[in-house]
């Protein structure tokens, strides 16, 4: 989804031109629902956009597409309230919220997660049921919804969009329509994350959200770590450690970690009196970080803890952040229940 970079410094692309300057919490492939009474058009239609890792499912009644719509969100909703489920801040149920951010991987088990809608494209015009009807009444107020108008339905798709019904519209007929719906369709999906991860972010500290809204950052994960041809992402701590998976489901790790923490390592490292002299001056020097993934958030035996270095790169955005990349090895995962896309668009067939 995320592959281009223009000249100037801290701009990042879409595939269609979307500029983005902020990492998401997690992305994966979704469904996109496209929606119109001719058939020949939709079949057009499909042909012509090119948006990569999506599943298009297509209607010519508006009416059975709203209840599908409703029915599959319903069921497989997004939702991440376990994961921001806390107390004050500053208190030891607040701290519960930062090691839930390790459950977000979880998804990776469940092959409906690419069922699940972000983006749907409605024809303003149709028997029985006029698209911005249907969008108004779309349970998931998260999906986003992009309406097709004719010349003279303009007037109502901007009362429409400044009334929150809908959330962006593409007028047929004009030159390059197929790109400019691509093009929304590609804002839609990652605007739809980006709620996701709004809502986690705020409950975050301004510390622990910090790589989030670097756009220095960005430029990394973007340019650096998405151009591994992987198709989805989680958000394994709050430092900016991730997960990624490529379309067959094989996992690779991103391991982040500020100079805060790893001055915090280097303490635990001394006060434990258990550390190596070799780890301790490796970790000192910053030439190394220790890489692991925990799915409890807990740091390996101090005794071990050479088993788990790995050269360290350094990255000055906002704040000072290491990183390594690393593979299964180092996953604390149940690989053989990871749902992949391929395996998806395989059953589907």
């Amino acid at each position: 989804m995320l592959n281009k970079k223009n000249s100037c410094s801290n701009i990042y692309f879409l595939n269609y031109g979307v500029i983005v300057t902020n990492v998401l919490s997690c992305f994966f492939p979704t469904t996109i629902v496209l929606v119109d009474d001719s058939i020949s058009f939709l079949d057009s239609l499909t042909e012509a956009i090119s948006v990569p890792n999506v599943t298009l499912v297509k209607f010519t009644s508006p009416s059975e597409a709203l209840s599908y719509i409703n029915e599959v969100s319903g069921i497989n909703r997004l939702d991440y309230s376990d994961l921001t489920r806390g107390g004050e801040e500053g208190t030891s149920d607040w701290k519960s919220i930062l090691l839930n951010i390790n459950c977000l991987h979880r998804e990776i088990y469940d092959m409906d997660r690419f069922s699940r809608i972000s983006t749907v494209v409605v024809d303003y015009s149709m028997p029985g049921m006029k698209g911005v009807e249907l969008c108004s009444n779309i349970d998931d107020k998260n999906i986003q919804k992009v309406l097709l108008t004719g010349v003279a339905d303009e007037k109502i798709a901007i009362d429409a969009f400044n009334g929150g019904y809908i959330n962006r519209f593409v007028k047929k007929g004009v030159d390059d329509f197929e790109l400019e719906v691509a093009e929304n369709i590609d804002k839609s999906i990652y605007q739809y994350f980006k709620a996701y991860t709004d809502d986690i972010s705020k409950h975050l500290s301004v510390y622990d959200k910090t790589h989030l809204k670097d756009p220095i950052f960005a430029n990394f994960f973007f340019n650096t770590c998405l151009s591994r041809t992987y198709v989805e992402y989680y958000m394994l701590d709050t430092f900016g450690g991730y997960l990624f998976l490529n379309s067959k489901g094989q996992p690779s790790l991103l391991s982040v970690l500020t100079e805060y923490e790893m001055s915090r390592i280097v303490d635990i490292g001394i006060e434990s009196g258990e550390i190596s002299n070799d780890v301790l001056e490796g970790l000192k020097s910053r030439e190394y970080m220790l890489v692991s993934h925990d799915r409890s958030g807990q740091l390996p035996p101090i005794s071990e803890w050479g088993n788990y270095l790995k050269p360290a790169r350094r990255l000055e955005g906002y704040q000072t952040y290491y990183f390594s990349f690393a593979g299964a090895e180092s996953l604390d995962l149940d690989f053989d229940d990871i749902k992949s896309f391929d395996q998806f668009q395989k059953d589907a067939l």
